[in-house]
C-alpha cells in the first residue's frame, strides 16, 4: 500500500490539544489549543488527511496583546479549546481566554473598556478570517456568554447559535455539567433569548461535559461532547434531537470512543474531544485528543488523531469495527489500515539534529527572553548553543535546567519539580562542550558533546536565532491493539560524541506527575 495513501497517528506531533476541524474550500482546516503560547490558536491544513502544512496561527504578538495573555495566571491558562468553523466564505474561531490578573492588566494601562467587555464575555470571543486565514479580525468578545470550550452553529435557516459548556446550576453530583444553547447575532456578537439546556452528558455521575459540537445529518441535529476530565477516564459520548432546542436523546451505545478500558499502560490513552467533518467525498471522519505514552508516563501532552465515521441506524460509528483509534487509516477507504513493520519510522532513534529557526519558535509573554518549541518525539534532545540557560519544562514549577555562567565559568544542572529545585551536577565551564538537556524515554539525561569530535554539517552549536535539537524515537518491544508501537523499557544508545553528566527519572516531567495540559516545550534563555 502506498504510504502516500496512509494517514498516521498522531497527525501532529508535539501536543496540539483540543482539535476542531472543518472542511472549506477543497481542504481541511484544523485548530488547536494554545493556552499562553505567542503563536498561539495554531492552524493546519490539508487536502488529503495525510499530509499537514501550517497555516497562518490566528493569534500573533499583537492578538495575543489584545487577549491579555501576558496577564493569565500561569502557564496552564489562557486560550482554550478552540472551534473553527465556514460560515459563509469565512473562517470563524471561537474560544476562551481563562483567568486572566485583571487587577495587574489595569496597573500596566490596559484598555478598562476592553478588560470591560472581556469580563462580560467571561473570557469568550471570535476571531473571523476572510482571506482563508492569511489575517484575523477580533477578538470580537461575546457578551453574555457562559462557560468554556463553545462552539457556532447555524441551522439552515440561517440563524446562529452559541454552544458552549458550564457548570449546571443545580448539581444532582460534583462537577455535573450542562451543555447549552443560546441565539447569536454574529453582526454585534451578542447573545439573546433563553438559554437552552441541551445534555448533561451520557453517565449518570461522569464530570466535565465539555467540549461539545453540533452538527446535522439526515435531519437531525447532533450534539458531541466529552465527559470525565482529560485523563485517563476521558471518554466521548454522542447524543440526537429532531428538534434543535429539545433535551438530547443519547446513544444507548455510549460513550462511542474511549481508551479508558484498555489499561493504564495502552501506548494511547485520554482519547476524547472529538470534533467532525464531510470531506467533498462526502466521507465522514472524526478528529480526538489522545496522549502517547512511554513507561505509563506522558511527556509530549495531548496530540490529534484521526479516524473514520460510519453512520448506522441514524448514529455515527466512530472508529468502525475497532473501537479504537488507529494508529494507520487509509484515506482512500477510510479503514484502519496495516503497515508493515519495516515500512515504520519508530524503531530506535535516528538522531537526526535540526535547526529550528526564531520565526517558527514559541513564546511566552509570562517568560520574557525565552524560546520554546515542542517536544515531539519520544527521544528528544535540547542544546545550549550560546544560551545562558537551557530548559526541558512541563510547568513552570516543573523543569529541568542548565544554567551557564561564561564569565564565572560555571555551569549547573539543576531539576525542579513542584517548585522545589536540586542541583544535580556542577562543573566547570568549557567552551569547547556543547551542553544538552535530553527526554530519552522516561529518562531525563544532561549531557556534553565536544564539537571537534563531529564534522562541520552535524555541529549542533545554535547562534541566538535558532533552535538546536535532536529528535528520534526509543526502541520498541512490540505493537498493541491497534497499530501502536509500545516503547521498549531501554532506552537508545547516546551518540558516540556525548557524555554523560547526571541523569535521572523524568517522571516530574510528565503530565501524570506535574498536572497541567500543555506537554513538555524545550526551551533556551539568551
Amino acid at each position: 500500500m502506498s504510504n502516500a495513501a496512509i494517514i498516521e497517528n498522531p497527525i501532529l506531533r508535539g501536543f496540539h490539544p483540543d482539535p476542531s476541524w472543518t472542511w472549506h474550500n477543497g481542504r481541511a482546516w484544523l485548530a488547536t489549543s494554545s493556552f499562553g503560547l505567542i503563536p498561539g490558536l495554531p492552524i493546519h491544513t490539508s487536502t488529503d488527511l495525510v499530509h499537514w502544512q501550517p497555516a497562518a496561527p490566528a493569534i500573533d504578538e499583537n492578538m495575543g496583546a489584545k487577549l491579555f495573555l501576558k496577564y493569565i495566571h500561569d502557564d496552564t491558562r489562557g486560550v482554550f479549546a478552540p472551534s473553527i468553523r465556514s460560515i459563509g466564505g469565512a473562517l470563524v474561531i471561537v474560544s476562551t481566554v481563562v483567568s486572566i490578573e485583571v487587577d495587574r492588566a489595569l496597573a500596566d494601562g490596559c484598555d478598562p473598556d476592553e478588560l470591560r467587555a472581556m469580563r462580560e464575555a467571561n473570557g469568550n470571543f471570535a476571531l473571523v478570517s476572510h482571506d482563508d486565514g492569511r489575517t484575523w479580525e477580533g477578538p470580537h468578545w461575546v457578551s453574555g456568554a457562559v462557560g468554556n470550550d463553545p462552539d457556532l452553529f447555524v441551522d439552515a435557516d440561517g440563524t446562529a447559535w452559541w454552544l458552549a459548556a458550564h457548570q449546571s446550576y443545580n448539581q444532582r453530583w460534583p462537577y455535573q455539567s450542562d451543555v447549552y444553547l443560546r441565539r447569536l447575532d454574529m453582526n454585534s456578537w451578542t447573545l439573546s433569548g433563553p438559554e437552552h439546556v441541551l445534555w448533561h452528558g451520557a453517565l449518570e455521575g461522569a464530570v466535565w461535559a465539555e467540549s461539545p459540537h453540533l452538527f446535522r445529518h439526515d435531519g437531525m441535529y447532533y450534539l458531541l461532547a466529552a465527559e470525565a476530565g482529560t485523563s485517563r477516564l476521558h471518554a466521548q459520548s454522542v447524543a440526537r434531537s429532531s428538534t434543535l432546542i429539545e433535551y438530547f436523546e443519547g446513544n444507548p451505545a455510549n460513550p462511542i470512543l474511549t481508551h479508558r478500558n484498555l489499561g493504564s499502560r495502552y501506548p494511547v490513552q485520554n482519547i476524547g474531544h472529538c470534533d467532525v467533518l464531510r470531506d467533498d467525498r462526502s466521507r465522514w471522519w472524526g478528529v480526538c485528543l489522545g496522549s502517547r505514552l512511554v513507561e505509563g508516563l506522558s511527556f509530549m501532552g495531548r496530540e490529534p488523531f484521526i479516524f473514520p465515521v460510519a453512520w448506522e441506524d441514524g448514529w455515527p460509528v466512530f472508529a468502525p469495527g475497532t473501537g479504537l483509534v488507529p494508529r494507520f487509516v487509509d484515506a482512500h477507504t477510510g479503514r484502519a489500515a496495516v503497515v508493515e513493520p519495516d515500512d515504520r519510522t519508530d524503531t530506535g532513534t535516528d538522531g537526526a539534529i535540526s535547526r529550528i529557526p526564531a520565526d517558527q519558535l514559541l513564546r511566552s509573554p509570562r517568560q520574557p527572553g525565552w524560546l520554546w518549541t515542542k517536544v515531539d518525539h519520544t527521544d528528544f534532545a535540547v542544546f545550549a548553543g550560546r544560551a545562558r540557560e537551557l530548559r526541558i519544562q512541563q510547568t513552570e514549577s516543573d523543569y529541568a535546567a542548565l544554567t551557564i555562567d561564561p564569565i564565572a565559568r560555571e555551569a549547573q544542572a539543576i531539576v525542579v519539580a513542584h517548585g522545589t529545585a536540586e542541583t544535580v551536577w556542577s562543573g566547570e565551564y568549557s567552551d569547547d562542550i556543547e551542553y544538552s538537556i535530553r527526554l530519552n524515554g522516561s529518562i531525563l539525561e544532561f549531557r556534553a558533546e565536544s564539537p571537534e569530535r563531529q564534522g562541520a554539517d552535524d555541529h549542533p552549536a545554535a547562534d541566538s536565532t535558532t533552535l538546536t535539537v535532536r529528535a528520534g524515537e526509543v526502541p520498541i518491544t512490540g505493537t498493541a491493539a491497534g497499530g501502536y508501537p509500545i516503547p521498549a523499557a531501554s532506552s537508545p544508545a547516546a551518540p558516540p560524541t556525548s557524555t554523560l553528566l547526571a541523569s535521572r527519572s523524568a517522571a516530574f516531567l510528565s503530565t501524570e506527575e506535574a498536572g497541567g495540559y500543555l506537554g513538555c516545550l524545550a526551551g533556551a534563555l539568551r
